[in-house]
């Protein structure tokens, strides 16, 4: 891998290049997209001449039908570009050149104001704005392994959390688990969002936990960071068949259990309550739901989490099951997890 500064990379080329950059590749954190203050923030600094950080892109030379870079770090900065000089955003309220900063105009062209929106400004400034160098390094000759070591030490200043890494990995399971996460209607259900990476925690969990149950392995089972990380890098050559299977399979469980919870579930709050509740459902469904004792079943769900919590689950809930399907409470245990990894409720996650 090489990570050589790019020439004469502008503003204009960032603007040029657009539809070339990819500004969500795989191993893209989810993350919050700027705030307005943010964006007229980071517009002023570049008007005025400040410094700002620098920009990563992989180059995808040779590689990518359509593609020539694709954005490592820096996705919020080139969005922020692109959107200004399409009027998407006006300059703060309060913005103003700062005289020795500004870039050199002529006198004569009126410096841009606050409230402004990039087609207001007087054209000289326009064009001194496209003219503006940004601090760009080209990743070159750089494997999955090499973007995903460089993507994790570019931003050890916010640690990344195990699935930010892990979306990283690349290969079939990696991109199975992102699809499961963004398709599934159970992750409607979910009661936690997915600021960083959650739903793709319990996607990789719960197909995990697939996979072993169809390869008679759940002694095996480990759903501890390092035990998911070895799952995904080991499968991620599955087939396409396999890779069907496995997302199939989980949405004929979740298709058997989705009565049993609504919305934003608070029996699903948490990752871990997740997993382990899910789980116990499938279990008590695996024969497919007894008519008329669904409500039992949940009421046993309930019980379950609160013994392990101390926070009681709230009564009321969005599309609760009508008593009149219902099933009998869980009895089985939840399998077994391998010793020294998280069992289903366990905190503590890297």
């Amino acid at each position: 891998m090489r990570c050589e500064p790019a020439r004469d990379f502008t503003v204009a080329k960032a603007i040029a290049w657009r539809s070339a950059i990819d500004d969500d590749p795989t191993y893209q954190r989810a993350g919050e997209v700027w705030s307005l203050p943010h964006r007229q923030l980071f517009v002023d600094s570049l008007l005025n001449g400040y410094d700002v950080p620098k920009v990563y892109l992989h180059d995808l030379r040779g590689q990518h039908p359509t593609k020539v870079y694709a954005v490592v770090d820096g996705k919020q900065r080139l969005t922020t570009l692109w959107s200004f000089v399409r009027d998407g955003f006006p300059l703060a309220p309060t913005f103003r050149i700062e005289a020795q900063d500004g870039p050199p105009i002529a006198h004569e062209a009126s410096a841009p104001v606050g409230a402004l929106r990039y087609s207001e400004l007087d054209p000289r400034w326009q064009a001194a704005f496209l003219r503006t160098p940004l601090s760009v390094v080209l990743i070159r000759s750089a494997t999955e392994s090499d973007i995903e070591e460089l993507f994790s030490r570019l931003n050890n200043g916010v640690a990344l959390s195990a699935a930010e890494r892990r979306n990283a990995f690349g290969g079939e399971m990696a991109d199975l688990i992102r699809d499961v996460a963004g398709r599934s209607s159970l992750f409607g259900a979910l009661g936690f969002t997915d600021g960083r990476g959650e739903h793709l925690d319990l996607a990789a969990w719960l197909l995990a936990w697939e996979d072993a149950r169809r390869r008679n392995d759940l002694a095996s089972l480990d759903v501890s960071p390092s035990g998911v990380d070895a799952f995904v890098r080991g499968r991620r050559l599955i087939t396409p068949a396999e890779r069907a299977e496995l997302a199939a399979s989980l949405e004929r469980r979740w298709a058997l259990a989705a009565d049993l919870f609504g919305h934003a579930d608070p029996l699903l709050s948490t990752p871990d309550d997740a997993f382990e509740i899910l789980r116990l459902a499938w279990q008590a469904l695996e024969q497919g739901p007894p008519a008329g004792r669904m409500a039992e079943v949940r009421a046993a769900l309930a019980e379950h989490r609160a013994r392990r919590r101390p926070d009681p689950v709230p009564t009321g809930r969005t599309a609760a099951p009508s008593p009149a399907r219902a099933s009998a409470p869980p009895s089985a245990a939840p399998e077994p997890v391998a010793a020294g990894s998280r069992h289903a409720g366990a905190s503590g996650r890297d």
